[in-house]
């Protein structure tokens, strides 16, 4: 890796391409007749299909750009690809899902490009202002997704209380900023681990660890900051639920891993307390309000809590064996994350009709490729063998074995077990119950083949998954966990 203040337009190759396929679809939005809407997703896609092809050319090619602020490592290049598979797999799920809801408008894929946009930034950041910045960028477009649908009342309520609730958590994470630097003078992430290694820590500079840290729990709503999770995703539409429920995880955690590794890891006896519990209130805390739920998007809602406390167990493990299991899960629960809300937006028809448990009453024997998707989706959630799910457990329980957290482990083992009680609810009452009325699914051939992809996916992961786990672990050659 090499350092300097390097003016490299490089790095930012993948970034470039995604904000002139971004506007380039404003500008084919407004110019183009209405008949033609369903091209915006293609347009989209080879626009992420470039931006990938830029990104893999990142690959091993590290350096250090516009005054040390930007890097480029196998983190971020491996994070940014994580990204573009997601916005890619949600602009495939999309076009029939908005078609019906009247709102397959140019802007909608723009947002999500401008929101990988805020992910890369995120993730590359080495200066804590740029990833601030990038986040703000990735905040305003999720606002505005949340709400696309504006004539349901229940995506306009997503949209308030995210945006109200996602501000406030900004203010603490920058409240903690502002204490780090009014200690370090610095916050470059280097800089904030040199001042900790030559003047030790002070109460103030804890207390702006401890705030940005609480920052980053609320943005992968962790308990017990996670109020808003279960509304903003029940209410927002099921492909952006499924966007917000898995690029923004990914991305908070490449941060929070990269941030107590290499600014506060001197600091660990403090924030490997912190993030210990709320593991423990993640998993719990969702598992068993997920036990309750009805409405199936918000019980994957309180299943993604309980899945953030799985991922901080390889956070807590404070090594790098935990850093790549947890880039390996987030891999993997974004995949079956996906695919569930995906078939939630193919079965809910217009204005999402079908979002309770009882509504899948029998899908297996009039949607039966529907009914299979998503109960590989949900035997993968559950983590049952064979699945992506099961070896992403494997590998952040593993590592958090290996650093002797033990009390941990076994609590979330024991979380999974419960856990796999709602998910087989689900497919119970796909394949064992009669069908109540007719299913009028909102079919697109391009969503089936995301559905595809998510499946090959899933049991490649659970099969074959030595290439991920190889170049997860290579991307965190640099910790000094």
């Amino acid at each position: 890796m090499t350092g300097g203040i390097d003016i490299s337009i490089r790095p930012l190759l993948p970034v470039v391409v995604l904000t002139v396929t971004a506007v380039v679809v404003l500008f084919v939005d407004v110019f183009s007749p209405r008949e033609r809407e369903s091209h915006y997703g293609y347009l989209g896609v080879a626009g992420i299909a470039l931006a990938a092809w830029f990104a893999l050319g990142l690959w091993g090619k590290g350096s250090l750009t516009f005054t040390q602020t930007f890097i480029t490592d196998k983190l971020s290049v491996l994070t940014t690809l994580i990204y573009l598979l997601i916005a890619a797999l949600t602009f495939l799920f999309s076009p029939g899902y908005l078609h019906h809801e009247g709102r397959n408008l140019g802007e909608y894929y723009a947002l999500v490009l401008f929101a990988v946009v805020g992910l890369i930034f995120m993730t590359s950041a080495q200066h804590l202002i740029l990833f601030f910045v990038g986040l703000e960028v990735l905040s305003i477009a999720l606002y505005a997704l949340a709400g696309f649908v504006r004539q349901r009342d229940l995506c306009n309520e997503a949209a308030l209380k995210y945006l109200f609730l996602g501000g406030f958590s900004s203010s603490i994470l920058l409240l903690g900023l502002a204490f780090i630097y009014s200690v370090t003078d610095t916050l470059y992430l280097r800089g904030v681990a040199s001042y900790v290694v030559a003047h030790g820590a002070s109460s103030t500079l804890i207390l702006g660890m401890s705030l940005v840290m609480v920052g980053f729990f609320f943005k992968i709503s962790a308990a017990p900051f996670h109020a808003w999770a279960p509304d903003v995703y029940g209410g927002a539409p099921a492909p952006v639920a499924g966007f917000m429920a898995t690029a923004a995880k990914v991305a908070v955690f490449a941060v929070l891993l990269r941030f107590l590794d290499s600014a506060v890891f001197p600091l660990r006896s403090h924030w490997m307390a912190m993030v210990t519990v709320v593991s423990v209130l993640s998993m719990v805390i969702g598992n068993f309000a997920a036990l309750r739920q009805e409405n199936i998007k918000r019980m994957l809602a309180y299943s993604s809590i309980a899945h953030a406390g799985y991922a901080l167990v390889g956070v807590a493990a404070a090594s790098r064996q935990g850093g790549a299991a947890v880039v390996f899960y987030m891999l993997a629960y974004s995949l079956m994350n996906l695919g569930a809300f995906g078939v939630v937006a193919l079965v809910g028809r217009q204005g999402e009709g079908y979002v309770n448990i009882s509504d899948y009453a029998g899908l297996a024997a009039k949607r039966p490729v529907l009914a299979a998707a998503m109960a590989i989706c949900l035997f993968s959630l559950a983590g049952i063998p064979g699945t992506a799910g099961f070896m992403g457990k494997f590998y952040v329980f593993a590592s958090g074995v290996k650093a002797n957290q033990i009390p941990l482990v076994v609590i979330a083992v024991i979380n999974s077990a419960v856990a796999a009680y709602y998910y087989l609810r689900v497919v119970y009452m796909m394949y064992m119950e009669e069908p109540k009325e007719e299913y009028q699914i909102v079919f697109h051939p391009a969503a089936v083949f995301a559905l595809l992809v998510i499946v090959v996916g899933i049991f490649q992961l659970g099969i074959i998954p030595g290439g991920l786990l190889s170049a997860s672990y290579s991307s965190f050659a640099w910790f000094t966990f």
